[in-house]
């Protein structure tokens, strides 16, 4: 996306903080996150709750997760950087939510002589099968001025996204990225809008195991009227586990992949607790700056930081905020077709949710007819007579 990172280079230049561009997008949402997963939703089992990371010039940052007591949705972000041995604040986000748990406003704040000043806004508004978002940047005492929208289609899954951008005075589209799913892949065309039409820019290819975990990243950029390849991301799976413990990034140089740097992991209990970046130069490994992308909840949900080594903390929700007893139900047929059946002995009532975390259906009888949904992934919560709660992924044919 070659477009929206000069875009971002370029607003970052304009406020005389190279910084800032990190800023936007900690508040700009993770396009593939939200296609991939709901944000909203709570997640089950481990959350992250501190990440201290550094890089090659020694420059120490430290984030802190904050969650509801109840639900334990992320409510806060908080940045902190280490300077002359002291953590320092630097950077806050913020989280509120819906009344079904479905994301409304992230705000982003900066530390300025001793106080918070908001700095990025970013609303999200639901439709039927859309999802907009909306934000927003401002200097410390200035008004807040348009930046950036994504509009998020539907049809079951993420069909596209389509950017615009502000440019002064009305939104102008920008970029548009199509979602094509296979069995075992999603493919992403990224095209920019250039005379009128969309032009062909971008095109990343997911490459996905049988548990849907993604095993290779393939990046082609768009030259001469034909696709050329420009960098892959490779993950490598412990044996027998769904956690990867090495995450490799090559470049294409002169017809063959070359390794840009390569990442190591280290986990418990499908969490990734430590990490580090080299690179091999002059057949040695030297530690570099690169992505670390620290993979949670046995693969399903994951952060990305930028630096040389990293070590993470993770607090275990399981149970906190709910009562110990938990709903236990089981679901037939998987894949569902026009019929989901919920067996289970304390059945109070379920309720399918999008993606998006917008409700689509509600039933007080453990019989759903799903025959009016598009095909693709939805999560179904199912309530006990003690009011808890599970959720699960289901997917409708």
């Amino acid at each position: 996306m070659k477009k929206a990172i000069f875009t971002l280079a370029v607003f970052a230049m304009a406020f005389g903080n190279v910084g800032f561009a990190q800023k936007v997008a900690n508040l700009r949402a993770s396009e593939l996150k939200m296609v991939m997963s709901h944000y909203g939703l709570r997640a089950e089992g481990d959350l992250p709750e501190t990440a201290v990371w550094r890089n090659t010039s020694g420059y120490e940052q430290k984030r802190i997760y904050r969650y509801d007591e109840c639900d334990f949705y992320l409510t806060e972000m908080l940045e902190q950087a280490k300077i002359d041995g002291n953590w320092v604040n630097d950077e806050l986000v913020t989280y509120d939510y819906g009344f079904d748990g479905e994301v409304l406003e992230v705000y982003d704040k900066a530390w300025y002589e001793e106080d918070w000043y908001e700095i990025g806004w970013a609303t999200y508004t639901y439709g039927q099968d859309e999802m907009d978002i909306v934000y927003q940047f401002r200097e410390i005492g200035e008004d807040w001025q348009n930046y950036l929208k994504e509009v998020y289609n539907y049809n079951g899954s993420v069909t596209t996204v389509l950017l615009w951008t502000w440019n002064g005075n009305t939104w102008s589209s920008s970029e548009l990225h199509t979602y094509t799913y296979g069995d075992t892949s999603v493919d992403v065309l990224k095209q920019y809008m250039q005379g009128g039409a969309w032009q062909n820019d971008e095109k990343d290819t997911y490459t996905l195991d049988f548990d849907g975990h993604v095993t290779e990243i393939l990046i082609e950029d768009w030259q001469n009227n034909t696709w050329v390849n420009e960098k892959k991301v490779s993950y490598y799976f412990e044996t027998g586990s769904p956690d990867y413990d090495v995450r490799e990034e090559f470049d294409w140089e002169n017809g063959a992949w070359v390794q840009n740097h390569r990442s190591s992991y280290s986990y418990q209990d499908g969490n990734a607790y430590a990490a580090y970046c080299v690179r091999l130069e002059d057949g040695e490994f030297v530690v570099v700056n690169g992505e670390l992308e620290m993979a949670y909840g046995h693969n399903t949900n994951s952060e990305s930081f930028v630096g040389c080594e990293i070590e993470m903390t993770y607090v275990d929700v399981t149970g906190i905020g709910e009562s110990p007893q938990t709903t236990n139900f089981k679901l037939y047929p998987v894949p569902a077709e026009n019929e989901i059946q919920i067996q289970s002995e304390s059945f109070q009532k379920a309720e399918i949710y999008n993606i998006t975390g917008q409700k689509l259906m509600e039933s007080n009888v453990n019989t759903f007819n799903v025959s009016a949904l598009s095909q693709g992934v939805y999560l179904l919560k199912v309530y006990d007579l003690d009011g808890n709660s599970e959720t699960q992924r289901i997917v409708v044919k």
